[in-house]
């Protein structure tokens, strides 16, 4: 069965909150589209379709997903959430060691990188869909390319996280919600940074998915980030 096929066809799962008010698996937002591409993502990196597309992983990522949903809306803190996704996974490890290098990342009170970055940003905004990463301890085989599914993952969260909170920043700062722009700072640095952070997702996605890549490239060049920056009421040096 073709990965994008599985994932249109899928009932939407009752009672979950990440798929609260949908009526289609797989709506037109990248907060959902995600899926079906990371899970082609983790084929090409060598992982078993079967497994990826069998009804069990597709239950256990919706889990994921509701506690996530969950931390979205303030009904849990990070750590919570991150404990109580560990808590579902345990049963069905099938990689201890990863589990367990996982566990000690997600295991704070806000993701942040590791000295070896291995996991995680220097920005808790772009680590915020972490507890995701968790699937891939239930992926095994010799032919499964972990560091570069692992370099895959932030490649295209970095990538749509950004996209999201461009969209959100007027809204995020208002509430004081997490934002990339606002971690990386409003100033010419911060600009330059998420620029570079987009490149770079391109640049892996080169490696792993060259359609993905163009896309990003193609997305890239319609944004005008010094026009979301002032109209968040930042102003260039030559501005002020």
């Amino acid at each position: 069965m073709c990965i994008g096929e599985a994932f249109v066809n899928r009932a939407v799962p009752e009672n979950n909150l990440y798929w609260k008010n949908r009526t289609i698996y797989i709506p037109g937002a990248p907060g959902y589209y995600f899926m079906p591409i990371f899970t082609d993502l983790l084929y090409r990196c060598g992982a078993d379709r079967n497994h990826l597309l069998s009804d069990h992983q597709f239950k256990l990522n919706e889990l994921i997903l509701h506690h996530a949903a969950m931390l979205e809306m303030e009904q849990c803190s990070w750590l919570q959430q991150a404990t109580e996704v560990i808590s579902l996974v345990k049963p069905v490890v099938k990689n201890a060691v990863l589990f367990k290098e996982l566990n000690h990342y997600l295991i704070q009170d806000k993701p942040v990188a590791l000295e070896n970055k291995r996991w995680g940003t220097p920005y808790p905004s772009l680590n915020r869909a972490d507890t995701y990463l968790l699937t891939l301890v239930t992926l095994d085989g010799e032919k499964f390319n972990l560091d570069l599914a692992i370099k895959g993952w932030y490649a295209l969260m970095t990538y749509f996280l950004i996209l999201d909170d461009l969209a959100d920043i007027k809204e995020d700062l208002k509430h004081d919600a997490d934002n990339i722009i606002r971690d990386a700072g409003i100033t010419e640095q911060g600009m330059a940074g998420i620029l570079e952070m987009i490149n770079k997702s391109k640049e892996v996605m080169e490696i792993i998915n060259p359609v993905m890549a163009n896309r990003i490239d193609y997305r890239n060049s319609l944004i005008n980030l010094p026009e979301i920056f002032r109209s968040i009421g930042y102003a260039s040096p030559s501005e002020r």
